[in-house]
């Protein structure tokens, strides 16, 4: 019995020497104040003048007000900065979705002109006429479909960005349609003076007038010598016979 009681009495005395080494290996007397921390004006612990030991733990310090042997954080500015954390993941991942997005958006596809066809056929145009022309570009599902059209020489006829040729003189013009990467159509055109039609039917009309009048009055003044001749012929005639009567007949009186 005496010696099963000695053999307990060694181990609790070991017990207890491994005890008060790991105290005084972890910590160091001294009283914790109402924070659960107290100072260490030597800095025996190593971490500064002052540390915590949080019931019985090795002396640490409280990063951001946090014990790390505590489950639950203390600071309530942890709390916040992970709402905020989580309350921007939300629009990090918004960010991630739109550069997706905007990957994956495809660029618009340019197709060029092949050729460009004017549609009228315009061969004589008269001076002061105006005359509207259009133009065809192949293929129908070109990316640029401005039409630039130009005169060959505009004192002869212009011709303006929608395609109305107007006439100024007589000669010959050569109008262009371009496309903005250089296909091109061309078509002469005869500009001629206006035909005087009027004009001469007035004149010949007028002429045809003056000369029926000047007939008129030639043969007016032709016939007139005429018939005073033989106006003055028959009285002549009328007065002779007359008188011859009258003196065949004064003899047979006699």
């Amino acid at each position: 019995m005496k010696k099963g009681k000695t053999k307990i009495a060694i181990n609790a005395i070991i017990t207890l020497s491994i005890i008060l080494i790991g105290i005084s290996t972890y910590a160091h007397s001294g009283r914790t104040d109402s924070s659960g921390g107290h100072k260490d004006n030597k800095n025996k612990s190593g971490l500064g003048s002052y540390h915590y030991h949080c019931g019985g733990n090795p002396a640490h310090l409280h990063t951001n007000g946090n014990c790390p042997y505590s489950a639950k954080p203390k600071s309530s500015s942890t709390s916040t900065s992970t709402k905020s954390t989580k309350s921007s993941t939300p629009s990090s991942s918004s960010t991630t979705k739109s550069e997706t997005t905007a990957t994956k958006t495809e660029v618009p596809k340019t197709i060029n002109a092949t050729g460009i066809q004017i549609n009228e056929n315009i061969v004589d145009l008269e001076v002061g006429k105006s005359k509207t022309v259009t133009a065809t570009i192949t293929p129908s599902d070109t990316t640029d479909k401005n039409i630039t059209w130009q005169s060959s020489d505009e004192n002869i006829a212009t011709v303006s960005s929608t395609g109305e040729i107007i006439a100024k003189k007589s000669g010959t013009v050569t109008i262009t349609a371009n496309t903005s990467n250089g296909k091109s159509s061309t078509m002469k055109i005869n500009i001629k003076e206006t035909p005087q039609k009027e004009n001469n039917i007035a004149k010949t009309t007028t002429n045809n007038s003056n000369n029926t009048s000047n007939t008129s009055t030639n043969n007016q003044e032709e016939t007139n010598p005429v018939g005073g001749i033989i106006t003055l012929g028959l009285l002549g005639g009328g007065g002779y016979w007359g008188y011859k009567k009258l003196k065949s007949k004064n003899k047979g009186e006699k």
